[in-house]
């Protein structure tokens, strides 16, 4: 069953960069958005999230905006406001942000629970804009995760991580997808940790074109750990 369907579907801001195409994403699947600098990335998943019109064509999801999430890349992030880790969790954006809003103030079990999650417990007091590049991404995956959201959208998360931090976003990811069936649409380059989770491979380019495909580095993974299985290795 499809999550997301578009229908002769182009993306761009004053001229069309992706399309037309046609898509249908699976429920419950981990997608890898890749592609070059420039090509439409970003602007994708802004539209798919409304903050961008589409040129032409349509797309619908099969849940409620409410249900969506969008973790952007925090140099977007507005941290001129002295705002502590913990306004930021509870902070509710209006509708249309692109973050998606809460009908409540989580309550702080919840709050410390998600950032348990990513390992930033310890940061609650801290002043956001004080965080490193990395330490911040992990906190807005945290906020997204409060929801449990049926989508989770993300702008390059690992491009400020190091490689652990990387591995433990990416392990986070799948916990939710395998947990609740979550869907998660995620731009990387060169993410190793995300090109051996991913059920697909969404790989956009300068011509316009789209390319929905199973992942199969996903696939060749698998099959080296089950055949190191037969053959006794750890």
């Amino acid at each position: 069953m499809s999550i997301l369907r578009a229908q002769n579907l182009e993306i761009g801001y004053t001229s069309t960069l992706l399309g037309p195409f046609d898509l249908a994403i699976p429920r419950g699947s981990f997608v890898l958005i890749e592609g070059p600098n420039g090509c439409g990335k970003s602007v994708f998943l802004k539209t798919l999230i409304g903050l961008e019109n589409p040129r032409a064509g349509s797309f619908e999801w099969e849940v409620d905006a409410d249900a969506l999430r969008f973790v952007p890349q925090t140099r977007t992030v507005d941290t001129l406001l002295p705002a502590t880790v913990r306004d930021v969790m509870e902070l509710g954006f209006q509708r249309g942000s692109g973050w998606g809003s809460f009908r409540r103030r989580p309550d702080p079990d919840q709050i410390a629970r998600a950032l348990d999650a990513v390992g930033m417990h310890k940061l609650l007091k801290k002043l956001f804009r004080e965080l490193s590049e990395g330490q911040k991404q992990l906190i807005m995956l945290a906020r997204a995760l409060l929801a449990e959201p049926a989508v989770i959208l993300l702008d390059e998360p690992s491009a400020s991580m190091d490689p652990a931090r990387e591995k433990l976003a990416v392990d986070v990811l799948l916990g939710e997808q395998r947990a609740r069936d979550c869907t998660i649409l995620m731009i990387a380059h060169g993410s190793q940790p995300a090109q051996q989770a991913a059920d697909y491979v969404l790989k956009l380019d300068y011509d316009k074109s789209v390319e929905f495909r199973p992942n199969n580095a996903q696939n060749n993974a698998e099959e080296r750990g089950a055949q190191e299985e037969l053959c006794g290795k750890p």
